[in-house]
């Protein structure tokens, strides 16, 4: 599809003639400034050629004129031929002067292309090493936020677990404050049952130790009243011992009396001297019997000393206890 010019054929033909007119050469660089430096330059150079075989037609369609005698035509064509070859001479150097510049505007606009090219070719480097640079950047970016993401779900769970730690520490607070309340409670009675339960222990004490200084006592008189019997006893037990062994001795001397009386007459009384034999030796087993029931007796009476020993020592270990037992602190 053609593009449509910015400039009409007719702005370039009337600009040309006026120029043409003036006496100036309907040169690219005037036509150009005269329409305002509309359309592209080859457009507007093709109109300028264009209008000049247009005023090349006129010129020859006005020589073949049949109504123009024949000596005017001819001066006629003198004058056009001169003015013809002064405008193409001025036209054909107004082209290559513009033909000049524009070969110069475009080794100029070459030169700018270049530097455009080298700039944009920089600018392309720029771009790629910026765009290298953003995606780093970028990178960096995405690492920044998914680290700043796994920070805020450590510090969300952090703050979870900080006011879980805070609900449980009030929990414990208020739990302590219960246990508080309950250890006084239980302080409390402790120290009332405390209290009672050492009036008991007072009072079983006090009944203990009468207890035990009544039961002293009773142990003492039975002990008493066994040593003083068993004195009694070992004193009749000695003294029968001593009486039956004098009886005895006084027996054997007897009998070895008899016995050496009737030793002559031993075969008749060695039978009897046996007899006299069986019962100085019975009589000396009962005075072994009485002297063990006598040591018995004895132990007896060491055994009753010794418990009387042992319920005094009881007792005066207990005498501590009497003393008033101290209250705890509140």
């Amino acid at each position: 599809m053609a593009r449509t010019s910015a400039v009409e054929y007719e702005r370039v033909a009337e600009a040309c003639s006026s120029l043409f007119l003036e006496g100036k050469s309907p040169s690219f660089e005037s036509v150009y400034e005269l329409i305002g430096r509309k359309g592209g330059a080859k457009v507007v150079q093709g109109m300028i050629a264009d209008w000049r075989k247009e005023m090349a037609n006129r010129f020859m369609a006005g020589r073949t004129n049949p109504d123009l005698p024949e000596a005017l035509i001819t001066e006629a064509d003198k004058v056009l031929s001169v003015v013809w070859r002064l405008a193409l001479e001025k036209s054909d150097a107004a082209y290559a002067d513009e033909r000049s510049r524009l070969d110069q505007a475009r080794i100029d606009m070459a030169a700018a292309v270049t530097q455009a090219q080298e700039r944009a070719a920089e600018f392309e480097r720029e771009a790629l090493s910026l765009q290298g640079e953003r995606q780093a950047l970028q990178a960096r970016l995405q690492a920044n936020q998914a680290e700043i993401e796994d920070l805020r779900q450590r510090l969300s769970d952090t703050t979870t677990l900080l006011r879980a730690r805070d609900e449980q520490i009030g929990q414990m607070r208020e739990d302590g404050a219960r246990l508080a309340n309950t250890l006084e409670s239980e302080r409390r009675n402790h120290e009332v049952e405390l209290l009672a339960e050492r009036d008991r222990h007072e009072q079983a004490v006090n009944a203990e130790r009468q207890r035990a200084h009544e039961s002293v006592e009773r142990e003492r008189e039975i002990a008493a009243g066994e040593r003083q019997y068993l004195m009694r006893q070992t004193d009749e037990i000695r003294q029968a011992a001593k009486a039956n062994e004098a009886v005895l001795k006084e027996q054997l001397h007897e009998a070895k009396a008899f016995a050496e009386s009737f030793q002559a007459r031993a075969g008749r009384a060695e039978s009897e001297a046996a007899f006299w034999r069986g019962k100085a030796e019975a009589a000396a087993e009962e005075s072994s019997r009485w002297q063990r029931a006598s040591e018995e007796a004895a132990g007896k009476i060491d055994g009753l000393q010794g418990r009387i020993r042992i319920l005094e020592h009881e007792l005066a270990q207990r005498a501590p206890e009497e003393s008033p037992t101290e209250k705890p602190a509140n």
